[in-house]
C-alpha cells in the first residue's frame, strides 16, 4: 500500500522539459468528497435522519464531528467504542442504511473519476500526498479503490494521532514530502481545514468541483 516514490529532483527535471511552472511542487489532497463522491453517502444519512424524525445535518454532527468521532480519528478509540457511543446517542435506534458507517467514514462513497484522472495528470509532474481525517480502514479503501500508489505519501489521522485542523499534521505532511509549506497546494472541502493550512503558509483551494480545482490551478500558471 505504500507508493513508489518518484525522486523529486527527477520529477522537476521532467517538468522543466514540458514546460511547467516549477514554483508549485506539491499537491496535498482530502479524500472525502474531493478524491471520491457522496451522494449516496448524503442519501444515507438524511434518509436515516427522516426516519428518526431529525433535522438535517444532525447525523452528520454526531457521527463525523462528535468526540467519539475525534477519539476514532485519532486512534484513540476501538471501533466497537465509536459505535456503542452513536448507539447510546440514538436511544439505540440505528436505521440499517446507517450501519455501515461503522466500519468506515467513506462507506457509500465511490471515487470521483475526474478527480482521479486530474490527480494521476498532475503526477508526472508533482509530488501528491494524500491527508485525511480518516480511520485505519483507510489504506484497505485505497487499495479496494486501486489509488494506493496514486500517493507519494499517505498521511492517515488514525495512523498518526493528529487531525485537521491542527497545524501539526500539516506539518507532518510537508516534512514526509519533503516540501515547504509556500512549495504546496492544499485541496480540501471544508473551509476550517483550509483556512488552518493557509495560516502556515500553504497554497490553498476550497474543493467544489474537478473543473472548478483546474480553474485554479490555470490560475497558479498550471497547465494541463
Amino acid at each position: 500500500m505504500i507508493a513508489v516514490l518518484v525522486p523529486l529532483a527527477r520529477q522537476v527535471n521532467d517538468c522543466r522539459r514540458a514546460g511547467r511552472v516549477k514554483m508549485l511542487q506539491g499537491l496535498i489532497l482530502d479524500f472525502g468528497e474531493v478524491v471520491t463522491k457522496g451522494g449516496r453517502r448524503r442519501w444515507a444519512l438524511r434518509s436515516s435522519e427522516a426516519e428518526l424524525g431529525l433535522s438535517h445535518g444532525t447525523l452528520e454532527k454526531l457521527l463525523f464531528d462528535g468526540e467519539h468521532w475525534k477519539a476514532l480519528s485519532t486512534g484513540r478509540c476501538s471501533e466497537d467504542e465509536y459505535w456503542s457511543a452513536v448507539r447510546k446517542a440514538l436511544d439505540g435506534r440505528v436505521p440499517a442504511a446507517l450501519e455501515p458507517f461503522r466500519h468506515s467514514p467513506f462507506a457509500y462513497e465511490e471515487p470521483n473519476q475526474r478527480m482521479v484522472a486530474l490527480a494521476r495528470r498532475l503526477h508526472r509532474c508533482y509530488r501528491l500526498a494524500l491527508l485525511s481525517n480518516a480511520t485505519t480502514s483507510l489504506e484497505a479503501t485505497l487499495d479496494d479503490y486501486g489509488l494506493a500508489t496514486l500517493f507519494d505519501v499517505i498521511v492517515n489521522s488514525a495512523r498518526v494521532g493528529l487531525r485537521k485542523p491542527d497545524p501539526p499534521i500539516y506539518q507532518l505532511t510537508l516534512d514526509r514530502l519533503g516540501l515547504a509549506a509556500q512549495e504546496c497546494l492544499f485541496v480540501d472541502d471544508k473551509e476550517r481545514n483550509t483556512e488552518a493550512a493557509r495560516d502556515l503558509g500553504l497554497q490553498t483551494v476550497t474543493f467544489r468541483s474537478a473543473a472548478h480545482l483546474i480553474r485554479q490551478l490555470a490560475l497558479r500558471g498550471v497547465s494541463l
